[in-house]
């Protein structure tokens, strides 16, 4: 009898169970087709904005030559990862055993990864950033791809004209 009582229970639960659903599924907030369309439309406006939002990064390709090369911002994630990068070479920087040695071989090694990724132009590949540019050049451009990204508002010319 006890068994009897359970399952009829079980078996009321799940049609309460049941109606709650549908209940709750009715009073789910329905977002008209307006708000609907400005909210995608938002969304998509800002992957546009993101997407065609572009930096010149002007470097040093040498102590006497700068270059300038159309970027792409890097995305919150790949900021983060350059960040990073950049923080833990700094620390390693200067040491000469064997862990900060290993540890400075695995930092730099997607230095040019990143760059060929955040490239504009198609042809300055990862394998271009690092087989035919010297370490300087690809360091050089890496960090003055953060300092364009973090948009300091002050251009080079306008520092020099306080000088």
């Amino acid at each position: 009898m006890a068994k009897e009582s359970k399952e009829v229970s079980n078996e009321k639960s799940k049609e309460e169970r049941m109606k709650a659903l549908k209940d709750k599924a009715k009073k789910v907030s329905k977002v008209d087709a307006s708000t609907f369309a400005k909210q995608l439309a938002t969304r998509q406006l800002l992957e546009r904005d993101y997407k065609e939002d572009k930096l010149y990064v002007t470097f040093n390709s040498s102590p006497e030559t700068k270059r300038t090369v159309l970027s792409r911002k890097p995305n919150q994630e790949e900021f983060i990862k350059l960040l990073t990068l950049t923080i833990e070479a700094s620390r390693y920087s200067g040491k000469m055993d064997e862990k900060s040695l290993t540890r400075m071989k695995e930092i730099f090694s997607d230095l040019n990864v990143m760059a060929g990724d955040l490239s504009v132009d198609k042809t300055l590949t990862p394998e271009f950033w690092g087989k035919y540019v010297s370490y300087e050049t690809l360091q050089n451009f890496i960090a003055e791809l953060i300092n364009a990204s973090q948009g300091s508002g002050i251009t080079e010319s306008d520092m020099k004209s306080f000088r």
